[in-house]
């Protein structure tokens, strides 16, 4: 009888941990379910920098004058990669400033770069729009905008969350809610790594020039 109740503790102790096991596994699941999109986005390029990461791609959008630029248009040079809309009010003038206070502090080696900023709002940001709108912070920068579809397309490349949300009382009607990284690739087009959007320029001017 003692031996018996000996197994049967050793059993119950085992199924007590699996129970235990299966509830913490369906309370992370739902956490994770449940976690907004940009903060998937931030962890699945978080825990893929340094690894061959499926970041970037083919594409093909409209900048100044109606002049085509695709990924191929910008290989040779390391390239800098921003999303956002002229509409937005913080996050997009202050990572464009970012990139434009690096390309200042580069010097002669700002043209050894390529920058690109582009919209997730194609509705409101026509080529036109876009590129006067980086002309305001830097003039290598270049804007770039097309169809609801190649937006949609390049955002989902680049692993870009955004969203429509539409606002009450207000003339804008919506805004975009949208993640924040500057991306930079490689002379191939390869994903190197991400900065936010608040990183200091200085340290990714000494990233880049690395790449020299």
């Amino acid at each position: 009888m003692q031996k018996k109740n000996i197994f049967n503790s050793f059993y119950d102790g085992i199924f007590r941990g699996i129970k235990l096991s299966l509830v913490i596994f369906v309370i992370l699941m739902l956490m994770y379910f449940f976690l907004p999109q940009k903060y998937k986005d931030y962890l699945f390029v978080k825990e893929n920098v340094g690894q061959k990461v499926l970041i970037g791609g083919n594409y093909e959008l409209i900048g100044k004058d109606g002049k085509i630029y695709s990924n191929e248009s910008f290989l040779g040079k390391p390239l800098l990669v921003f999303f956002g809309f002229t509409f937005c009010p913080d996050i997009c003038p202050y990572g464009l400033t970012t990139i434009s206070e690096v390309l200042d502090s580069l010097g002669r080696d700002a043209d050894k770069i390529n920058s690109i900023f582009i919209t997730l709002d194609p509705e409101r940001d026509s080529y036109a729009r876009i590129s006067e709108f980086v002309e305001n912070f830097h003039p290598n920068i270049v804007g770039l905008s097309g169809s609801v579809e190649k937006i949609k397309n390049v955002a989902d490349l680049w692993k870009v969350y955004n969203k429509k949300v539409y606002l009450e009382s207000s003339e804008l009607a919506y805004t975009i809610d949208h993640s924040a990284y500057i991306y930079l690739m490689d002379k191939k087009g390869k994903y190197l790594t991400h900065f936010s959007h608040t990183s200091e320029p200085s340290d990714i001017t000494k990233k880049i020039k690395s790449l020299f």
